[in-house]
């Protein structure tokens, strides 16, 4: 169990406590760059039933997207949970609750009610389709690839005139992590300056739709679907940019475009720049030229020359955008990769060592850290109950009535 005044002093966010109701991927990595950050972050964990990221994938996504919390594993839909949340929330910075929209209101947690008890109170609310809207959307659950679907982002995906493939993984749900977080720190440093809290109602499928680029003003615009398949896996617009499979099978991506760029890779690839094919200044070579066949077909020869790692490297020292295809085996000892330090290692609280990615991005002055792994159910019930007020004898009832609930459990099979 860990206190408050147990957690280090790190980070830009020290002091700040945020309470986080979520299962699975997007609430909890919101969540988690708080934790990171240096904030007292309170993960609150309904004692009937488990979270799916504690047993999928071994529960290395609740390693990774739970270290730095505390955990409360509290059932709020019972009368007794009701008084237990609002106490624990009176002297919350933030609250976040990722569920189907309105489904805390349902619950008897209207805005109005929390801001009783904590005016300056900032909550977000995290659903797959928002909390207004067509009432039969309204209430749909969210899940990463139907909001995929939803957004148009899966429409996007997959080789031409072949079916749209699932974007991995969890794309929505890390966008809509990214988008609760900014929101939530927005809305806290306006609480900060007017004494006033806020609220805020993320729909994942808008996060989504936000993030492409601005394709679909071209729809609005011209009644122009972008094309699926785009850069799949080579570019629709531009030969010499895409994926090229190289003499040890492994595949590289490469990119060239800008008139600076494409007459270096045109030269070392043995071509005549200024040619009528690859005329000077030309800013790539058009997908539809005569030239493409040609280049491509350079490229390609010289991949079947060499390896990915020698074609990158090539790439490189003539300051040309490409990179390997990497997999988690090239990426562990890549050299990069290791002067970063972009892998750290942690305890676990069940005295294992976990492995992952470092805190992004990396703080000069206050630098995050992790300070314990993911904890089990109801770990922290005790210290937290009696940090907002509560006896003893009042946790121990809590228990009695299965309001209150742990167990050893972290995650895995």
């Amino acid at each position: 169990m860990v206190k408050r005044a147990d957690i280090p002093a790190f980070g830009n966010l020290q002091g700040v406590k945020v309470v986080v109701s979520a299962v699975s991927t997007a609430g909890p990595f919101a969540g988690e760059l708080f934790a990171e950050n240096g904030a007292d972050v309170i993960w609150l964990e309904p004692p009937k039933g488990l979270d799916p990221f504690r047993w999928t994938q071994d529960g290395w996504g609740a390693q990774n997207e739970h270290r730095n919390m505390r955990n409360l594993m509290l059932d709020v839909v019972s009368p007794e949970g009701h008084e237990v949340f609002l106490k624990v929330i009176e002297d919350a910075d933030i609250f976040i609750e990722a569920s189907r929209g309105g489904q805390w209101e349902k619950w008897g947690y209207p805005d109005e009610l929390l801001w009783e008890h904590n005016p300056k109170l900032v909550i977000g609310h995290m659903s797959g389709y928002g909390l207004t809207g067509d009432p039969d959307y309204v209430s749909l659950p969210g899940y990463d690839f139907t909001v995929n679907a939803f957004s148009g982002l899966m429409y996007l995906n997959g080789y031409k005139d072949g079916p749209p493939y699932m974007i991995q993984k969890f794309v929505t749900d890390y966008y809509a992590g990214l988008f609760a977080y900014g929101s939530a720190l927005a809305a806290y440093i306006n609480a900060l300056r007017t004494g006033t809290g806020e609220s805020f109602d993320l729909a994942q499928f808008e996060a989504a739709v936000r993030c492409q680029a601005g394709l679909y003003s071209k729809w609005f615009d011209k009644q122009v679907q972008e094309e699926r398949g785009a850069g799949a896996p080579r570019d629709n617009i531009s030969a010499g940019c895409g994926y090229y499979e190289c003499a040890d099978g492994e595949g590289v991506y490469l990119f060239t475009a800008g008139a600076s760029t494409v007459k270096k890779a045109i030269e070392f690839f043995g071509l005549e720049y200024g040619s009528e094919l690859f005329p000077e200044g030309m800013p790539s070579v058009g997908i539809n030229s005569e030239g493409a066949p040609v280049y491509d077909g350079a490229i390609e020869q010289y991949c079947s020359e060499h390896t990915a790692a020698e074609f990158a490297d090539a790439m490189a020292k003539i300051g040309i955008p490409c990179s390997v295809v990497m997999s988690y085996e090239m990426m562990e000892n890549h050299p990069h990769y290791v002067a970063r330090g972009t892998w750290v290692e942690w305890d676990t609280v069940d005295g294992r060592k976990a492995k992952g990615a470092t805190s992004v991005p990396r703080f000069t002055n206050q630098p995050s850290q992790i300070w314990r792994g993911c904890p089990s159910q109801g770990m922290d019930n005790d210290d937290i109950l009696a940090e907002s007020g509560f006896s003893e004898d009042e946790i121990a009832a809590l228990y009695e009535k299965k309001v209150l609930r742990k167990s050893d459990y972290v995650g895995g099979l």
